[in-house]
């Protein structure tokens, strides 16, 4: 079986992880808006898919989300749990919690990679529009989760 190599804490990493954990606090902040937005014309849409103005406003919310999100995720996911974990202050319930709440916004993400809520027709705008509310919700929740226990756990860690 291969050994799993934990993450050393160099000095260098931990400045890294530090202006990473800021930098992730400053995007859950820039998202706000946003997201009221995608979840507003998310549910209209999943109701009423010809609304053309909410098209336009859902599509304009996703092509702002999701470079963030993309982003996000993946400096979470390669760099701080990782470094977490083997800083091992963190328990690995919480661990396996954050990865299945990305898993689940990455199925999300899925539903919406491809749709053009300007052009494609009603049904699937329709389902487009429950995947974006439904997005906005998840993702609103995590950023709460993670402005309430992740990042002061992390920051505890930084400067302990």
């Amino acid at each position: 079986m291969p050994t799993v190599r934990k993450p050393s804490s160099t000095p260098a990493d931990t400045r890294k992880i530090r202006n990473l954990t800021e930098e992730l606090s400053r995007e859950e902040y820039q998202l706000a808006m946003p997201l009221l937005d995608a979840a507003v014309a998310g549910a209209i849409l999943g109701f009423k898919p010809s609304d053309r103005e909410m098209r336009a406003q859902a599509q304009r919310c996703w092509e702002t989300l999701k470079p963030q999100l993309n982003q996000h995720l993946m400096s979470e996911d390669e760099t701080v749990l990782p470094w977490a974990e083997g800083a091992g202050r963190l328990s690995a319930e919480v661990i396996n919690r954050i990865k299945q709440s990305h898993l689940e916004m990455r199925s999300l993400i899925g539903r919406l990679v491809g749709v053009s809520f300007q052009k494609d027709p009603d049904r699937v705008v329709a389902a487009a529009g429950k995947a974006l509310c439904v997005l906005a919700v998840k993702l609103d929740d995590l950023i709460d989760s993670e402005e309430m226990r992740l990042l002061p756990a992390l920051r505890k860690m930084l400067f302990a």
